[in-house]
């Protein structure tokens, strides 16, 4: 969907191989792919395979503890640093949360 330079596993479940995919680009952060059964996870009018960039609060709101739990088990630091410019304390703060939380209520909000 994107001329994407890197596609970065945020998770990925090998049983049932269904993960969350960030896709980035020349200019930064493309946007999201989402495995099929996980789409069912999302606000009924993000049900789709690709997620745009303007929607990552919303992602990251609805995939948080998966997401979280899989970069903590599986990604060195270092790594995540590389990537998100933060540590995954930070990255993964209460703050943090919180704001994806918001985002979340007010897309559902104005989506009615």
């Amino acid at each position: 969907m994107w001329a994407d330079n890197a596609r970065v596993v945020l998770t990925f479940d090998a049983e049932s191989k269904q993960g969350v995919y960030l896709h980035l680009g020349d200019f930064g952060i493309n946007g999201f792919s989402i495995s099929k059964q996980l789409q069912a996870l999302l606000p009924t009018p993000l049900q789709q395979q690709y997620i745009d960039v303007a929607h990552i609060d919303i992602v990251m709101h609805v995939f948080h503890k998966h997401i979280e739990g899989y970069c903590k088990e599986h990604v060195l630091e270092a790594a995540f640093k590389e990537v998100f410019l933060l540590n995954q304390e930070a990255f993964f703060s209460k703050s943090a949360k919180s704001q994806w939380e918001k985002s979340l209520h007010s897309f559902v909000e104005h989506s009615d």
